[in-house]
């Protein structure tokens, strides 16, 4: 998969662009401001319809304007498919693909993207709906009928914390949260299983060494090797049972896959509290490492690669490593704003972009 072309209207300071792309290596070059870091947000949006900083609508909107329109030609299964994403303040999302209208969800089974960049670090630092977010996104690219139960987990836990809101009996809604809330939990233990395998040994060939793990931490307390979704199902349903006072007194869900958590660990110890900066940049680009990896092995596409600014802190030894770890992939987009190592930019296309404006060095 790749992207043949880009247009952007009134997407962030990207006023009004169209260029060409081509497979390989699209490096885009600017100071701080510039807009490139825009540029590959306006990438994935443009593949999945969300940011993946997690930006609300209205901040992708230019200034002054009303809407933003994103349009570009994608090659996929040896077909050029016109892809455009748009938004108008007040209105829902439009999405079409061939100038046919398809649901959002639609993009996640057929396409795919991988963004790294310094927000990142929020996976490991921040708060557990960081992690929850990061998860969703790439799981969602990885099974379908994940981001179908996560849908309809999500319309019934409305459902349930409306009727508590308004001391209705809410516990007709428990039965539908469990039958979704039991697969996304198999599903989020057998792909962080696989994940954090990976991961791991991304970590220690990035950093040179040093140890990297990962541990689900569901709200649901799941006895140790529960993994089949009769037995989750039973536990969850039990668990729902025991907080249904405690919910009818905060009139809010208690428990749940909305509350999960995943724990990170560097050398032994919690990274949230004890790691540094640096580790947590590795340790997040490990893990996208990792779900570049999954996404390619189980649905046999490569995805899109998004690299922002990664390679700032790195020295040569660990950029080189970090490029050959994304090996054979068929489309990178990489922005910095100094020049990059002779073996990365060796063959490339290379763009400057200048106040949201592209202008193509070679």
């Amino acid at each position: 998969m790749y992207l043949e072309s880009l247009s952007a209207l009134n997407f962030r300071n990207l006023r009004s662009i169209d260029s060409k792309l081509v497979p390989g290596v699209n490096i885009f070059y600017g100071n701080n401001g510039s807009g490139k870091t825009n540029l590959l947000e306006a990438i994935f949006v443009l593949c999945l319809g969300r940011s993946h900083r997690s930006a609300a609508e209205a901040v992708l909107i230019h200034r002054g304007s009303e809407y933003y329109r994103l349009e570009g030609q994608v090659y996929i299964d040896d077909r050029s498919l016109a892809l455009a994403v748009a938004y108008q303040r007040g209105m829902r999302k439009k999405v079409t693909v061939d100038k046919v209208q398809v649901k959002l969800s639609e993009l996640y089974s057929r396409f795919a993207v991988v963004a790294a960049g310094p927000e990142d670090s929020n996976i490991l630092s921040g708060a557990p709906s960081m992690r929850r977010s990061f998860l969703d996104v790439y799981l969602s690219q990885y099974s379908s009928s994940y981001l179908s139960q996560l849908m309809s987990y999500q319309k019934v836990l409305n459902q349930k914390n409306a009727a508590l809101k308004r001391r209705m009996d809410a516990t007709p809604f428990n039965e539908l949260l469990v039958q979704s809330g039991a697969a996304i939990m198999q599903d989020r233990l057998d792909y962080l299983a696989n994940l954090g395998k990976l991961a791991t040994g991304y970590y220690q060939a990035v950093s040179g060494g040093g140890e990297f793990e990962l541990e689900y931490r569901p709200s649901v307390k799941l006895p140790a090797g529960l993994s089949g979704y009769d037995d989750i199902a039973a536990v969850f349903a039990n668990t729902l049972g025991e907080y249904e006072e405690r919910e009818k007194v905060m009139e809010a869900s208690l428990v749940g896959v909305h509350r999960d958590d995943v724990a990170f660990s560097i050398n032994g110890l919690p990274a949230r509290s004890h790691g540094s900066q640096g580790e947590w940049r590795t340790a997040a680009v490990a893990l996208k490492l990792a779900v570049y990896h999954l996404i390619r092995e189980r649905r046999s596409i490569r995805p899109v690669l998004l690299l922002d600014e990664i390679f700032a802190e790195l020295d040569s030894d660990r950029s080189e490593a970090l490029t050959a770890a994304f090996e054979d992939f068929e489309q990178l987009f990489i922005s910095t704003a100094a020049e990059l190592p002779r073996f990365l930019s060796a063959g490339s296309r290379r763009y400057k972009m200048v106040d949201g404006a592209i202008v193509e060095i070679n």
